[in-house]
């Protein structure tokens, strides 16, 4: 029975967002998207679980703010994640329907210029602003980034999350040995691959994260390394004053070794996210370490 109520506690929490998707697809793609800003913000504000583990991230890196300052904070925060997550579930109307984009950084220019030598490239980033917005500016311009993803749990919500991922480019490799071995044939072919490296892993190295020790995943370094094959870091960065995305190609990671890169990825991540918080998913399980 315990795979019956399992299942039967998916569906339970799939129902809202099933109704909120049906909802979402008739009206326009930028309002849709604002509409799932609202939608995830009052969930953040509604459980328990979610608004704690928000305020208690942002109370660990930032203690000199005020409970005020931390409320506001988790608010912006929890909107702009749900746009985000919005607009990646509907990226097949986002390649054609999505804000200007506002693109610079050399690093376009070091994974254009692996691509007319044959070599793969590394797009390396974290679960900030509009993270997808890299992949489909790339797709635009005729060079498609596959992505790496772990399936989503709730078996009903997944295909739609899967649907999303895909629309923005392809292929898509599963968090896993097999994902792992089939990534790193495509990048010898030459093919390109997006990580996002801002999770928790139980694996890794110990490295600095916003002032605290994480765990952090080497193997985009690892991979950059073996394949020689440049390790660049992208932000998708809203500016809602401007009514665009900043989409920034960083000068890639230089090789050395797996820990040094990685260092230096968490560090250009720390820079990000201080200089806007809000739009860094908070709600991740990131710091297990003391």
């Amino acid at each position: 029975m315990t795979g019956f109520w399992q299942r039967l506690g998916h569906f339970g929490i799939f129902v809202p967002i099933w109704l909120f998707l049906f909802v979402a697809r008739r009206v326009p793609f930028h309002r849709r998207s604002r509409l799932g800003g609202r939608f995830v913000g009052l969930a953040a504000s509604v459980l328990p679980g979610v608004r704690k583990r928000i305020e208690g991230n942002l109370r660990l890196i930032f203690p000199d703010l005020s409970a005020a300052q931390i409320r506001s904070l988790r608010k912006r925060n929890a909107g702009t994640m749900g746009r985000t997550l919005t607009e990646v579930l509907f990226n097949e109307d986002q390649l054609t329907q999505h804000v200007p984009y506002e693109v610079s950084g050399p690093g376009l220019s070091a994974i254009e210029q692996a691509a007319e030598k044959g070599i793969g490239a590394i797009i390396v980033s974290g679960h900030f602003g509009q993270w997808d917005a890299a992949r489909i500016y790339l797709k635009e311009r005729g060079l498609e980034v596959g992505a790496i993803y772990r399936p989503n749990n709730n078996p009903y919500y997944e295909p739609y999350f899967l649907r999303g991922i895909e629309a923005a480019g392809r292929p898509i490799f599963p968090r896993g040995a097999d994902g792992l071995k089939a990534m790193i044939r495509h990048l010898r072919k030459g093919g390109r691959v997006a990580i996002l490296a801002d999770q928790h892993l139980d694996e890794g190295a110990v490295l600095p994260l916003l002032g605290r020790p994480s765990y952090t995943t080497l193997s985009p370094a690892q991979m950059a390394l073996r394949n020689k094959a440049p390790l660049v870091p992208v932000w998708g960065i809203r500016d809602d004053d401007a009514g665009k995305v900043r989409v920034v190609f960083e000068d890639p990671i230089l090789h050395s070794t797996p820990e040094q890169m990685m260092t230096e990825f968490n560090a250009r991540l720390d820079a990000r996210v201080r200089a806007n918080p809000e739009q860094w998913h908070w709600a991740h399980r990131r710091w297990k370490l003391g």
